[in-house]
């Protein structure tokens, strides 16, 4: 199994509920991702609405509902929870995002990126 090692940030510029946005894969392979913190966790998801495939943030790297409670999708409004990916509310309602691994290495952000987690 190939992997690939992202270093997002580091660790100490991520604040509570921020998110920093990521590319992983090329040409027409190429995806995003993000990380969000919260409670001390950390979170990386696909940036991928569950409903359809189509990307979240509404700004550049602005993923939270304005109360800051919940990913948002932008497109279709639908809300995930911050904490597992679930969607809460929307069409997707019942789905989860596509989690990706997260950790803190040296005082970095790494998300790993594995075989299938760059596909459905």
């Amino acid at each position: 199994m190939q992997t690939s090692r992202i270093v997002v940030c580091k660790a100490d510029s991520l604040r509570e509920k921020q998110t920093v946005k990521f590319a992983f894969g090329a040409g027409k392979e190429r995806k995003e991702g993000f990380v969000v913190a919260l409670a001390g966790n950390l979170y990386a998801y696909r940036n991928e609405c569950r409903h359809i495939p189509m990307t979240m943030d509404w700004v550049e790297n602005r993923f939270l509902s304005r109360d800051h409670r919940h990913i948002q999708c932008a497109t279709h409004g639908a809300l995930y929870e911050i904490a597992g990916g679930l969607c809460v509310s929307g069409p997707p309602t019942g789905q989860h995002l596509h989690a990706l691994p997260v950790s803190i290495e040296n005082g970095e952000v790494v998300v790993t990126i594995g075989d299938g987690q760059d596909q459905d």
